[in-house]
């Protein structure tokens, strides 16, 4: 099927969903995801991302109160009859799509069609066409961008403010200054223009190589090694001790951290946080979304059960923030556990205290597991 025939599909689909409300949307999409009429145009990755948009805008047309109560809910108002897992999956669904609609964060009035278009054209638009500089920029882009997207909360506390790690405003600005800050140097450097031209980039799959080479944090890393050093060359600390008394334009980033830190009201990264910028590179997204997702599931089995046959065991939620803690790379699960503090309402201060001292005896070995949670713990507002 072309292109023109394909948009003419999916615009039949939305008319068909514009009228409906999000229970009869889920329902619709049960029945297509499975209809084998639907899959000779589409493939299932194709109609997912499809039904991502069209619900997102049917949350919109509901409004944000009523979204709000149904995620108090657990959105089961939401939820029409079926089997318990595909129900669970479409609740993680429906908050996920909510996040941005829930954290405030203003949309563009796009007609829904065209919402889809762009939604499958920025999914699939190769990133191994073009020239190195573009393969580069876009594939870290879009790796950071996955991760801080699996981090970003969908709730509130009061009066305390998001760390920018898990604020759901903060992945637009930190790609503009990797963009602009970080990723035109690293690609300045030797190392890097050589690997440019060891081979031929334009080839299929080069981006999936490309990450493969970052995520493998080796100790002859260049990639990562040039990321962190230039990370450091913000510190203002250096170029002071150089003399320079003043950090130059170029390697200062900070006042734009802090101008949208103001404007969206969360805690922006210092030059103290250079730890925890270098930090996100190494991680994998779809990883920590899948443990998120693990972890919610088991906090509402166990607090906010659909039926007592899928009521879980007390204390599994809490197990299942300990296990993400020892098995995530680079102290990620302490960022779900920070995440669960403003997203899961029994998650208080109490329960990090409690889930604190639990992960060892000494302060050392509580410190050694999970230094980035007792660092917020030790943030919180008393």
């Amino acid at each position: 099927m072309d292109a023109k025939g394909f948009e003419s599909k999916v615009a039949e689909l939305v008319a068909v969903t514009q009228r409906l409300d999000v229970p009869r949307i889920l329902m619709v999409r049960r029945m297509t995801l499975h209809d084998p009429e639907t899959l000779k145009w589409a493939n299932q990755r194709q109609l997912e991302l499809i039904f991502s948009v069209i619900l997102e805008k049917a949350l919109e047309r509901t409004g944000s109160d009523v979204v709000h109560a149904a995620s108090l809910d657990q959105f089961d108002s939401m939820l029409p009859p079926g089997d318990d897992a595909v129900r669970d999956q479409e609740r993680w669904m429906l908050f996920d799509l909510s996040r941005a609609m829930l954290a405030g964060v203003k949309t563009e009035d796009e007609n829904t069609t065209d919402a889809v278009m762009e939604e499958l054209a920025a999914d699939e638009t190769p990133i191994d066409s073009g020239d190195f500089a573009t393969l580069f920029d876009e594939t870290i882009a879009r790796h950071t961008r996955r991760t801080l997207n699996a981090l970003a909360c969908t709730g509130t506390r009061p009066h305390i403010p998001h760390p920018f790690v898990v604020s759901p405003h903060f992945a637009p600005v930190f790609e503009r200054v990797i963009r602009d800050y970080v990723l035109k140097s690293i690609r300045s450097t030797r190392r890097i223009k050589e690997m440019a031209a060891s081979r031929n980039w334009q080839q299929k799959g080069s981006a999936n190589r490309l990450l493969s080479m970052i995520l493998a944090d080796q100790d002859q890393n260049p990639i990562l090694y040039y990321w962190d050093l230039r990370w450091q060359g913000f510190d203002p600390a250096r170029a002071t001790a150089k003399g320079k008394g003043t950090i130059r334009p170029e390697d200062n980033p900070w006042d734009i951290f802090k101008e949208d830190g103001t404007a969206h009201e969360y805690i922006p990264p210092y030059y103290t946080d250079i730890p925890m910028l270098q930090r996100l590179i190494r991680y994998d997204g779809d990883e920590i979304a899948e443990a998120w997702q693990r972890i919610a599931q088991i906090y509402q089995q166990e607090f906010a059960p659909t039926s007592k046959n899928d009521q879980a065991r007390q204390g599994a939620f809490r197990d299942a923030i300990l296990s993400a803690i020892e098995k995530l790379d680079n102290h990620a699960g302490d960022l779900l556990v920070i995440r669960a503090f403003y997203d899961l309402p029994k998650v208080d201060r109490m329960f990090l205290k409690m889930l604190i001292q639990s992960l060892g005896r000494s302060e050392m070995e509580r410190n050694r597991k999970a230094p980035l949670l007792i660092q917020f713990f030790n943030d919180l507002p008393r």
